[in-house]
């Protein structure tokens, strides 16, 4: 059954969309999704389609059912959901809705999609005894029982359970961490995320699989590891020292390996490019301090950059959003990553305590 607070929430967020929230229900609404990301994701896109609506009260009436089917999911009682971390959530609609519902629909399937994987972890962190969990603007190195490294990026989740060295040594990811794998023939080392699962047995690699970003990233430095998918159980990667499997989130069931010159493929095998003359690449340049920057947009800079400042960053201009960079920061701070940025293509940037706003 749901928390006492999980009720509260949708409670209000239903009272909220339906506009008969009172001031005290409002701001009390606003303090649980300040304080649950997961929530307040599922507020966001909720409230963005209504406001962007043009037939208020009929898409109302759609989040509602929608909402309340969400309820039930999370409802259900345990026994009655086996299966549930290989299975996809799928939400009844009625007919009548069909008109209005394709313009809500990837919004409502990426509330979802999160919250699913968030009751799944909430899931995992309750029954395994030891998690580790870093905010936006920290990070941390830990040691496994089994002498396994694992350095952990910010805003990111590792778990495992106590009897994580018997047949097999495994710990599930939300976020980014880089592993120097303990070699162990006769314990296989196998990392879960909500998309892919990735097994070793004595490597260097490093995972990015953040909930909000569209891919998933493995890297690997150095031996060799096998990845398989969640949805595809029998099909596999074989990675190699230098090589980079992107997985996207939003392929289909029937995804196959695509070619790297592809315009936008789902899965996508590249080789690891240094950045600098001392071997800094971008996948791993945060384990050692640095933000190494391969030919990707501000706009995905952005991102990193408030992972690692604790910020938050609004574009007031397209154009700008899309400038390619290239290079690695080392001990910089945050305006001067922004400075320096501007030197190579200008744009403006004011800050406002946490809020950063860069326009043209």
């Amino acid at each position: 059954m749901l928390a006492m607070s999980e009720k509260l929430f949708f409670q209000l967020l239903s009272r909220q969309l339906a506009g008969e929230a009172t001031s005290d229900e409002l701001k009390k609404l606003k303090q649980l999704t300040e304080e649950n990301p997961v929530w307040n994701k599922l507020y966001q896109e909720l409230n963005y389609n209504k406001t962007n609506s043009s037939d208020d009260e009929e898409v109302k009436a759609e989040q509602a059912y929608m909402l309340h089917m969400l309820k039930m999911q999370l409802i259900v009682p345990k026994e009655e959901k086996e299966g549930i971390e290989n299975d996809i959530v799928r939400l009844p609609v009625y007919k009548k809705y069909i008109r209005h519902i394709m313009g809500i629909a990837a919004s409502i399937l990426l509330a979802v999609s999160i919250l699913t994987y968030a009751l799944l972890v909430n899931h995992h962190e309750k029954n395994f005894s030891n998690l580790i969990a870093t905010k936006k603007g920290s990070k941390t190195t830990i040691k496994l029982p089994d002498g396994t490294t694992v350095w952990v990026n910010s805003d990111s989740k590792i778990w495992y359970a106590d009897n994580f060295n018997s047949k097999t040594r495994e710990v599930w990811l939300s976020g980014e961490a880089f592993f120097d794998v303990k070699h162990d023939s006769q314990h296989p080392f196998i990392i879960h995320t909500d998309k892919i699962n990735i097994t070793d047995l004595g490597t260097a690699f490093n995972v990015k699989c953040y909930a909000n970003d569209p891919d998933i990233e493995t890297s690997l430095i150095r031996g060799k590891i096998d990845i398989s998918f969640n949805d595809r159980p029998n099909e596999h990667f074989t990675l190699h020292p230098n090589e980079k499997l992107t997985v996207s989130r939003n392929q289909s069931s029937n995804g196959q390996l695509s070619k790297i010159n592809e315009e936008e493929p789902k899965i996508k095998l590249d080789n690891l490019k240094p950045l600098s003359a001392d071997h800094v690449i971008s996948e791993t340049a945060w384990v050692y301090n640095k933000i190494g920057l391969n030919n990707i947009t501000l706009e995905d800079i952005a991102v990193e950059l408030e992972r690692r400042f604790d910020v938050e960053i609004i574009f007031n201009d397209n154009v700008v959003r899309h400038y390619h960079y290239t290079g690695v920061f080392e001990d910089e701070n945050l305006d001067e990553i922004l400075n320096i940025l501007q030197i190579s293509k200008p744009f403006n940037y004011k800050m406002n305590g946490r809020k950063i706003t860069i326009s043209q």
